[in-house]
């Protein structure tokens, strides 16, 4: 069914023949390359403002601008992965007209909702951050810093969609190479605009602003190249572009639980940035910093999770439901082995990954414990992503979303709030962080098990016949 489109220059994967795991590495190793590269405009950003007299608070500040961008990304994120799912499913049933109808209809959609995040991210940003309860040291640089990053979510939104809609019919390598290409730039940049070296202006905190987004139209640019280009399968074509409703329809339905989930993981995430931070501007910074720490972890199960939830989309279209399953249980156990490897490494090293960052011995001590605490039980967020991104691939976006609200507001929410009335103080938050990965995945394993959502697939039900009343 695939074959016509594999020979295609674009870098397509047909996930429905051949050796799952080798299929898998295939789809897995670019997209872990991606988001090493994501990881870099964070840790780049946070590195370089580390090393500014004020390294406490640029840290601080940098940090808590992340946890708000996440809570207005969640949405995007969503719509994105809604995209993933529809266009792996009908690019594994060979559906080219809905294929070309979901890529154009998520384009306007994520472009007219990055229109709205601006704005309401601009109007909002102080008020936030007083929410927040973050120290009046940190708030002038986090607006700073938040007034010009947020002009970086139009390119960061188009990345998301593009980047699925390449994802969805097994090419995972083209954004990496947009991203590359990206990284360099924003690692460059940020030392002459922060510092201000040669000719350029010394901008501090703003400087590392300013080169993400630069860096981020470059690689938006080049990813519009690509699925413009007559050779991919997409068939997004800028002069016939429209929406189709019924197809939009498929986005909200599931995009919108996709979105929650993710809204629920930042706000969950904010919530508990708002509790580390009654313990100072310290605690703040080390908090950010093992934010960072685990947004490497988070790379091979992420990686992992998304390869195999492109190959349970295109197993599904093609009707293929036993190697859907066997995809989604290889991709349990590989995420839980590789992120459990990690793990030991950075416990290993806690305290030289910590040092590298910033030279304040109190957040550097802090630090530690995060590290000590969280990535103890990361094996089993592995698990929990994989299941995951199983549950999306095959359009069941209410079962994760679901999961992911017991997560965050039934276990590791109060597991934290929990831990900081003890005498651990913030170290309790991130122990009780822990412990929450842990006890989700002995929840999600019964669903999981069950199979019930792999029947969410859009081409499953659409085979499902019509129940006809019966006649008097």
């Amino acid at each position: 069914m695939l074959e016509i489109w594999y020979h295609y220059k674009m870098r397509i994967i047909d996930s429905t023949n051949g050796p799952i795991p080798g299929t898998m590495m295939k789809l897995a190793w670019p997209i872990a390359v991606t988001s090493i590269i994501n990881v870099f405009y964070n840790i780049a950003d946070t590195f370089f403002v580390g090393q500014l007299e004020n390294s406490k608070e640029a840290i601080a500040a940098v940090s808590l601008s992340f946890s708000v961008v996440f809570l207005l990304v969640a949405f995007a994120i969503g719509i994105s992965t809604a995209t993933s799912t529809l266009i792996s499913q009908f690019f594994g049933a060979g559906d080219h007209d809905r294929l070309s109808k979901t890529a154009t209809t998520s384009l306007i959609m994520m472009i007219l909702l990055a229109v709205v995040v601006i704005a309401a991210g601009l109007f909002s940003k102080d008020w936030i951050f007083r929410l927040l309860q973050a120290d009046e040291s940190i708030i002038p640089l986090a607006s700073e810093y938040f007034s010009i990053i947020i002009y970086g979510m139009l390119f960061m939104f188009m990345f998301f969609v593009l980047s699925s809609m390449l994802r969805g019919v097994g090419d995972t390598k083209t954004p990496m190479i947009a991203g590359i290409v990206s990284s360099i730039i924003n690692i460059v940049l940020d030392p002459f605009l922060i510092y201000g070296w040669l000719f350029f202006p010394k901008l501090g905190v703003a400087g590392a602003a300013y080169a993400t987004v630069f860096a981020r139209l470059v690689l938006t640019i080049y990813l519009m190249y690509r699925v413009l280009r007559k050779d991919c399968p997409l068939g997004l074509n800028l002069k016939k572009i429209s929406v189709d409703f019924g197809i939009l329809k498929e986005i909200f339905r599931i995009g919108i639980p996709s979105s929650i989930s993710e809204m629920s993981v930042a706000l969950g995430m904010i919530l508990i940035v708002g509790r580390v931070n009654i313990f100072g501007a310290a605690a703040t910074a080390a908090h950010g910093l093992g934010g960072r720490f685990e947004s490497v972890m988070y790379m091979p199960m992420s990686a992992i999770g998304q390869a195999a939830g492109t190959m349970v989309g295109q197993n599904l279209g093609a009707k293929k439901r036993e190697r859907a399953w066997g995809a989604s249980l290889a991709a349990v156990k590989y995420s839980f082995i590789s992120s459990s490897a990690l793990a030991i490494l950075f416990v290993i090293f806690a305290r030289p990954v910590a040092s590298a960052f910033t030279t304040s011995s109190e957040v550097i001590e802090l630090s530690r414990f995060y590290i000590y605490f969280v990535f103890s039980f990361y094996g089993f967020m592995g698990m929990r992503v994989a299941m995951l991104y199983s549950f999306y691939g095959a359009g069941d976006s209410r079962t994760a979303l679901m999961t992911t609200l017991l997560s965050f507001f039934v276990l590791r929410l109060p597991f934290a709030y929990a831990g900081s009335l003890t005498v651990l103080g913030v170290r309790g938050v991130w122990l009780g962080m822990g412990i929450a990965y842990a006890v989700t995945v002995v929840f999600m394993i019964r669903i999981y098990k069950s199979r019930k959502w792999m029947e969410k697939a859009l081409v499953l039900r659409e085979d499902q016949p019509i129940a006809v009343p019966a006649a008097d």
